[in-house]
């Protein structure tokens, strides 16, 4: 299996495919896994470039606080380790947010931006929500978490036509580590970067979803698209948080059309 060293830590990661390079950044509990369904069809024109973040999946998890910025530095030794200095960038929630920060941290590295379900701030309603998962994580109790997250992540279809597809992912619950996952939740609950949004010059398409009970599209996504320069909203009907589950046909579709409009290969 590929690792990289990376600030002193093993990172796993995949490639698949050959083009420009498209990095697709995890949910927050997430792993490579999660973009199964997205695999397949971005790869044959892009370089798919996946990788389990500090505390994720079957990259390292060292003890001490999490931060986008230090997931950011990751992500950058990750890239120049791999030999590749520019790339597209696509994220949902937590791995949407780490591309803020990272068009922040290292804008020449970018070629585009893609924000699904992801927030600038973290308000009120959204900390108490979070703040449930995390003491389901720090009891280290995974039915809690399982049945804490749930109802959050999916849309009403979903829950009600992908029965067996959700009592799978609750088998898999048990074998989570929960240390790492208290560490990823309190990096994200101090995100606020809506202020340095205006600096963001990179081509950046915000999608949300129409039912998204965690982060709605409005205050969350809308704010992002204010904030960034000359961005571009989707929202995607009937779909709640985990878009990429909920809605691939859709979600892959609106990705595919704004890569190809900011593809070299595509304006040649």
């Amino acid at each position: 299996m590929p690792f990289s060293e990376v600030n002193g830590i093993n990172i796993y990661y995949e490639i698949h495919g050959k083009g420009e390079p498209v990095v697709f950044g995890n949910g927050v509990f997430q792993n490579t896994l999660g973009w199964v369904n997205q695999i397949p069809t971005f790869s044959k024109e892009y370089q798919v470039i996946l990788y389990d973040m500090r505390g994720q999946g079957q990259s390292d998890k060292p003890e001490g606080p999490y931060s986008f910025e230090i997931h950011a530095e990751d992500q950058k030794t990750l890239l120049e380790n791999l030999g590749i200095s520019e790339v597209h960038h696509v994220g949902i929630s937590y791995g949407a947010e780490l591309g803020l920060v990272f068009a922040l941290t290292y804008p020449e590295m970018l070629k585009s931006l893609v924000v699904c379900s992801a927030v600038s701030f973290v308000g009120p309603l959204l900390n108490k929500m979070v703040q449930l998962w995390r003491y389901a994580c720090a009891r280290e109790d995974p039915e809690m978490f399982y049945f804490a997250t749930l109802p959050l992540n999916f849309s009403e279809t979903f829950l009600r036509e992908q029965t067996a597809v959700l009592e799978q992912a609750k088998e898999r619950y048990v074998h989570l580590d929960f240390p790492p996952l208290v560490r990823l939740i309190d990096a994200f609950l101090k995100l606020n970067i809506t202020d340095k949004l205006p600096q963001i010059e990179i081509p950046t398409c915000v999608i949300a979803g129409e039912k998204d009970i965690l982060k709605p599209a409005y205050p969350y996504s809308m704010v992002i698209h204010d904030g960034v320069p000359n961005s571009e909203m989707v929202i995607i009907r009937d779909s709640g948080h985990a878009i990429m589950f909920d809605k691939p046909e859709e979600f892959n579709s609106i990705v595919l059309g704004f890569l190809r409009k900011h593809s070299q290969s595509h304006k040649l």
